[in-house]
């Protein structure tokens, strides 16, 4: 595809750092020879140093989550694409954008696409901004098989499931353990997300099981918990790089758990967990079982209930344990769950409505 298919793409998503979304597709752009073009916006004070402060936040809120910064970074976006020309610009997530940045790439014949990676109705996400997008997209991606059809209920005319991927250059099995980081990553239970109400009768079911046996190390790593109670679950920071694969490597069990509130049935976790080679024990969903078509039973859990079961079952069984990591390595190192064939799905889909 890289020779046969030269393209220009102008990718509006985040770079800032390594496993940010923007990055993997980066990544996965070099194996078909594409330097694509980066362009990005956000309410992080990184992309918009009005929301260090209190007036501009305030803004945000009555602007429909948009930054003071957003209405010139249109206007620049626009002169980009004027330079540039992209044949495909790829957007990523719930990004508004003016109608005049769609004018503008169809004025010239390029096409423009979203992967939608979040439910853009969630009250967490909705910004009405981007809803009225919608309909101008030549195609959307989304992670969401349940939401192709109230996709075309609001006027997208293309739509298709793209589910999540890992990045092969950042998820993998780590080297064993020094003596002092023993201490930093080894764990009975590990989950690593951000902060929510809706996970703590989850993170409670698991740890007091863990603890009614005597398993006592659980980890949380991630942002966004200081306003919520978790007893017994020991907080770390959020995990990147190397020390992200060690993190889930060592933990004796990694929970896969998932967000009802945006409709998840998988996440990047989801491949993660069982590309670096941890023990997942993961929430029972049809993308799951898909995903670890040899797992048995016991990694699957249903409620609370059954996850502190099957929580009690690993934390005594090695051989189980270790069976699940085997599965799940087997499944999911695999090119047909990396950014790479992701990118390549998207890359055929312009080739064939160019």
């Amino acid at each position: 595809m890289n020779s046969e298919y030269p393209i220009k793409l102008l990718l509006l998503a985040d770079t800032s750092t390594p496993e940010a979304l923007g990055s993997k597709l980066v990544n996965s752009a070099k194996y078909f020879n594409l330097n694509p073009c980066v362009s990005y916006n956000s309410a992080a004070s990184i992309f918009s140093p009005s929301m260090a402060a209190l007036p501009g936040k305030i803004f945000y809120r009555l602007a429909d989550r948009r930054s003071w910064e957003w209405w010139n970074y249109q206007k620049q976006l626009i002169k980009k694409i004027a330079a540039l020309k992209p044949q495909l610009v790829l957007v990523t997530g719930i990004f508004p954008l003016k109608e005049s940045v769609f004018k503008a790439v169809d004025a010239y014949g390029g096409k423009i696409v979203n992967w939608l990676t979040d439910d853009p109705w969630n009250p967490i996400h909705k910004r009405k901004s981007f809803i009225v997008n919608l309909p101008y997209y030549d195609h959307i991606f989304s992670t969401k098989v349940a939401l192709q059809q109230r996709l075309h209920s609001v006027g997208v005319s293309s739509t298709s499931w793209l589910p999540f991927a890992y990045d092969s250059t950042l998820h993998y099995p780590p080297l064993p353990l020094d003596i002092g980081d023993q201490d930093l990553f080894s764990s009975d239970i590990t989950f690593v997300g951000t902060g929510a109400p809706e996970r703590l009768p989850w993170l409670n079911a698991a740890q007091s099981a863990a603890d009614s046996i005597g398993f006592n190390k659980c980890r949380i790593y991630g942002a966004s918990w200081q306003q919520l109670s978790t007893p017994g679950w020991q907080r770390e920071n959020i995990v990147r790089g190397i020390n992200y694969c060690k993190a889930l490597f060592h933990a004796r069990v990694v929970l896969g758990l998932l967000r009802a509130s945006n409709h998840d049935k998988s996440t990047d976790r989801s491949y993660e967990i069982g590309a670096i080679g941890a023990c997942g024990l993961m929430q029972d969903t049809d993308e799951h079982r898909a995903l670890l078509p040899n797992y048995p039973d016991e990694g699957f859990f249903l409620n609370p209930q059954q996850l502190a079961q099957r929580c009690k079952v690993l934390l005594r069984d090695d051989d189980l344990c270790n069976e699940l990591r085997k599965l799940g390595r087997i499944s999911l190192q695999s090119d047909q769950h990396t950014y790479k064939f992701r990118m390549q799905t998207i890359l055929e889909w312009w080739a064939s409505h160019k």
